[in-house]
């Protein structure tokens, strides 16, 4: 997390939806109480299984966005069934002169980090 002050909490869960490891930035209040993260865990990991289903035809999954007024919620599969799961904030750019989300979360990085997990574990 300390690589992107955006990333306000970030897990580790298994194929079951049970978290591993988990780390929340500092002097950061959570939006979602931790209960209901756990049931979008347990969600995330039964919708990354069903995409499993269409591997052989579009390739295997990377990552998954789902963008809010506030936050944005990450989904990335790990080597081993595990998923990692990351909440970043959601805020205009200061420079833009209407509203543009799409290049707060830099995933080239995110992902290297994955790579490097996923050839250590």
């Amino acid at each position: 997390m300390d690589f992107n002050n955006s990333i306000r909490f970030a897990a580790v869960c298994d194929k079951d939806g049970e978290i591993l490891w988990n780390s929340q930035r500092k002097g950061l209040k959570n939006i979602i109480p931790l209960n209901d993260t756990k049931k979008t865990l347990k969600r995330a990991t039964n919708a990354w299984q069903e995409r499993s289903d269409i591997t052989d035809k579009v390739g295997r999954g990377l990552y998954v966005i789902a963008s809010y007024e506030k936050i944005k919620r990450i989904t990335i599969p790990l080597d081993n069934n595990n998923l990692l799961f990351m909440s970043v904030d959601n805020v205009p750019l200061n420079a833009s002169k209407g509203k543009s989300y799409g290049h707060l979360v830099d995933m080239g990085k995110i992902m290297s980090i994955v790579d490097f997990v996923n050839s250590n574990s």
